[in-house]
């Protein structure tokens, strides 16, 4: 274990108390919570494996337990992420603990583009590749990673998404969440109760061992965010940004159109002793850009 490590560790019973605090005022609010919503086919766009898991796993759950059939679409190769492996075995190691996150959610098909890692982008090759998809599985709701987040793969991810339907002018659902860079408060507009299937979520996370970076902090803002509404029976949940296809287009052409560097403006969540930092990181700037785009 490192210095840097043992220092976060050691400061943790002093700082994620005060953090605590200061984040369920942050997310404080009377929102009412979300229908998971009768949807029948479920497309889930994941940069990376965990990605699906970090934002929306105990929400993939409930829709399984409502007999969905979700589809996962695996973007890059997952081959550039923190680990002793090289990228050919990191990336064939990331597939097989996929297979047991496939069973953990409820899943029921994972596709793989096996776009480079890092270094992707939205052009015809993944357009027509991600279009394949859509058009194999119709989905009613596609859930997709955000407008701003701190991983140039996060945000292209969302560029394909919309580049490929406005192509297709395919109509449905899309619910934005969330990995590294939280959405502000006052856009979330879709708040899922996940309190009884959060333990799938955190024995997902738990079969990622390839994985170096830390998910702590991931965990600690679902509880967090039970703030958002006012349900004593709520114990953690996860959060959205939902839009109907053609409004996800229209705020994303508008977002990117200032082409900020969102990975050195902002700090990835994964540390719960490190959540004030990362929240509030040019927090300012991050409600201007999601403003602008609902403007």
């Amino acid at each position: 274990m490192s210095i840097k490590q043992k220092l976060m560790n050691s400061s943790k019973p002093v700082i994620v108390p005060i953090t605590r605090l200061i984040l369920k005022r942050h997310y404080r609010s009377t929102k009412t919570l979300s229908e998971i919503g009768d949807y029948q086919r479920i497309l889930i766009l994941a940069p990376h494996m965990d990605d699906e898991t970090i934002g929306a796993g105990a929400t993939l759950k409930l829709h399984a337990n409502n007999g969905a059939q979700i589809n996962c679409a695996m973007i890059t190769d997952g081959s550039n992420s923190q680990s002793d492996l090289d990228r050919q075995e990191l990336s064939k190691t990331r597939k097989l603990e996929m297979e047991k996150v496939k069973d953990i959610l409820g899943i029921t098909k994972m596709y793989y583009l096996d776009l480079p890692d890092s270094s992707f982008k939205s052009n015809e090759n993944s357009q027509n590749k991600l279009n394949e998809i859509i058009q194999e599985v119709q989905p009613d709701i596609i859930y997709c990673t955000p407008f701003v987040d701190a991983h140039i793969d996060h945000t292209n991810t969302t560029k394909l998404l919309a580049d490929t339907l406005k192509k297709m002018d395919y109509p449905c659902g899309v619910r934005l969440y969330e990995i590294n860079c939280p959405i502000p408060p006052l856009e979330i507009n879709c708040v899922i109760d996940v309190t009884t299937t959060m333990k799938y979520k955190k024995e997902a996370i738990s079969v990622f061992s390839s994985q170096q970076i830390a998910f702590d902090g991931f965990l600690e803002l679902n509880s967090i965010k039970k703030a958002l509404v006012n349900n004593p029976n709520t114990r953690t949940v996860e959060t959205f940004l939902e839009l109907n296809s053609n409004d996800f287009i229209k705020q994303f052409e508008i977002i990117q159109s200032d082409h900020y560097n969102y990975s050195v403006l902002f700090k990835q969540v994964n540390r719960s002793v490190t959540l004030l930092w990362a929240i509030f990181k040019n927090y300012k700037l991050k409600k201007e850009i999601y403003n602008k785009g609902i403007s």
